[in-house]
């Protein structure tokens, strides 16, 4: 038996030892950073590291021992959060405890939480100044650049963009130094955050960092970044607090083809969309930045864009028909910044801009017949095929309308008739009946074929049809309403014959046939010819033939008539003789 003193200190030593010790014998400590971050040993450190977190202060404690993070295999304290795509991180190293001039602390962003993980890491040290360290493919070995000499406390930053790492510095967190970047292989999901090592296996540092901010750069879901054309140099896009910045080349969005940069997402239905072009920077007074509307992601897609250039103003632009030619509606001359909306209701898009956001100015309508399920989103191109230009564009704003679906339009052939011939070159009226059941008829088109042929914007429905050559034809009338709906007729279907050639001329003798003819000779001409004064087309000496009683000369002369191409002509004979010549009235003819 122990003296009752005895066991009243047995009694309280044991209880120190459960509040120091756990089962492995090391210090335990509550974790008290929050959420999302954790904190964990890298590399198995003989001393165990640890962390905790003061809200007051918005700052990070880490203590930390571990050789290095170095070569291809680190020890060190990690406190961490994982980001998958683009990234930027920044924070204020406080201080870092001395217990070897190159015990660091800082930012980093790393592959895997293994020993040898590639990374990027922007450092402040004890002694050894500031620098960007990184192991460019994991077990690789690691390289230095260094930042200067500058002690905590010191602002580091690293944003990657795919698998460029860039790292910066900073006394103040508002302007910003680069030491440096590389190309690090991360992969897409990384971990993100602060690391401290002492650099020495046989004592710890202690760090303070503070005012740690992880902002994501990727797009937000289901945003995506294409390069349609393709532009001969690579465009890419990133967001940040709600800003997207936006980098394209290409020589433009017009023509029949498109070479730029799109931010896009797929939407079905009618949208409003509308967003702040903040900047544009490119050589050309023709780069520009805007919202826009595709059918595809096809470099010849329609498409509508109400955009801002950087010398040009502001314009809508589309393209009705793939493939098809571009179509420009100026609008007010400004610059970036500036508001871009475009808003589709069925087949009807408008186009604004403003320079406020709330006010809008309409550029212009058109009726662009996409399919139901778009791409929307912003584009961006240099308008050039040796640059780039970059945007940046922000406010932006989708909203997609629940209102009831457009009633289309009614509309039928009235004339001609299925079936009716015509002889070439013909001449041919079209009428149509139209109506819309909401009473928003814009406009009635007709069509042979898939060649438009007219467009009557109010009743009577008809258009003339002129010099319709030989063939057969299905004619149809499209109706429009305002809010981009359309209806097609019933095909009526036509014939033009073509007409035969003449074989036959015919004429009368000249009084003086007998005593001073020489010979005949036949001239043809251009359909409206002055015969006295035009060159014909073609002649043909007739020769002096002897006349019918009735003083009537005819003769067939199919290879000459034959030999003329397809057209309107007038045709004269002449009587020519030693002392003059007489011509007589022209007479028309269709060959």
């Amino acid at each position: 038996m122990y003296p009752s003193s005895l066991r009243r200190y047995s009694a309280l030593a044991l209880f120190v030892a459960l509040l120091v010790s756990g089962a492995s014998g090391r210090v335990v400590h509550a974790d008290v950073i929050p959420s999302p971050w954790a904190g964990r040993d890298i590399g198995s450190p003989a001393i165990a590291g640890h962390d905790s977190f003061d809200p007051a202060r918005n700052a990070f404690t880490i203590a930390a021992a571990g050789d290095d993070i170095w070569d291809t295999t680190d020890q060190f304290h990690f406190v961490y959060q994982q980001i998958s795509g683009d990234v930027d991180i920044m924070a204020r190293v406080d201080s870092v405890l001395a217990a070897d001039p190159w015990s660091k602390a800082g930012v980093m962003i790393r592959s895997s939480l293994s020993a040898g993980a590639a990374h990027g890491f922007a450092l402040v040290s004890a002694q050894k100044g500031v620098a960007f360290q990184w192991r460019a493919q994991s077990s690789g070995v690691s390289s230095n650049l260094s930042g200067g000499t500058a002690t905590a406390p010191r602002w580091v930053r690293l944003t990657r963009a795919g698998t460029r790492v860039t790292a910066y510095s900073s006394a103040d967190g508002a302007t910003w130094k680069t030491i440096g970047s590389a190309s690090i292989a991360i992969g897409t999901s990384v971990y993100v955050g602060l690391a401290a090592t002492s650099h020495t296996a046989s004592a710890a540092t202690t760090a303070v960092v503070s005012q740690a901010t992880v902002i994501p750069l990727s797009l937000p879901s289901p945003q995506k970044d294409a390069d349609i054309g393709p532009p001969p140099l690579p465009g890419s896009a990133g967001a940040r607090l709600g800003a997207y910045t936006v980098t394209g080349s290409g020589n433009d969005i017009w023509g029949q083809a498109d070479q730029f940069n799109f931010v896009y997402q797929p939407i079905t239905g009618d949208v409003d969309i509308s967003a702040r072009v903040a900047s544009l920077q490119g050589a050309s007074t023709w780069a520009k930045a805007g919202v826009m509307i595709r059918e595809s992601l096809a470099n010849d897609s329609r498409h509508a864009f109400a955009l801002i250039s950087s010398g040009k103003g502001s314009a809508f632009q589309r393209r009705i028909d793939p493939g098809g030619f571009s179509e420009n509606t100026t609008g007010p001359a400004m610059a970036p910044p500036g508001w871009v909306r475009l808003v589709r209701t069925g087949f009807q898009i408008k186009a604004y801009t403003s320079t406020d956001g709330v006010k809008w100015t309409t550029i212009g309508t058109d009726t662009v017949p996409m399919a139901d399920t778009v791409y929307v989103g912003f584009a961006v191109t240099s308008h050039s095929s040796s640059s780039t230009a970059t945007a940046v564009i922000d406010q932006f704003v989708l909203s997609q309308s629940s209102a009831p679906p457009n009633q289309l339009p009614v509309v039928s052939l009235t004339a001609p008739a299925g079936g009716a011939t015509f002889t070439a070159p013909a001449t041919i009226s079209v009428t149509a009946q139209a109506s819309d059941p909401e009473s928003r008829l814009a406009r009635v088109e007709f069509y042979a074929g898939t060649t438009r042929i007219g467009s009557v914007t109010a009743a009577p429905f008809n258009v003339t049809w002129a010099s319709v050559p030989a063939g057969t034809y299905s004619l149809t009338a499209v109706a429009f309403d305002l809010d981009g709906g359309s209806a097609t007729s019933v095909p009526v279907t036509v014939t033009v014959a073509g007409s035969a050639a003449p074989t036959i001329v015919s004429f009368q003798k000249s009084t003086d046939h007998a005593t001073m003819v020489t010979y005949y000779l036949l001239e043809v001409f251009a359909a409206g010819a002055n015969p006295s004064t035009a060159t014909p087309i073609s002649s043909l000496n007739l020769g002096k033939p002897t006349p019918a009683a009735d003083g009537s000369i005819t003769l067939t002369e199919t290879a000459f008539f034959s030999a003329l191409a397809k057209g309107s002509y007038i045709a004269t004979v002449s009587a020519i003789g030693s002392t003059g010549t007489g011509r007589s009235a022209a007479v028309s003819f269709t060959r």
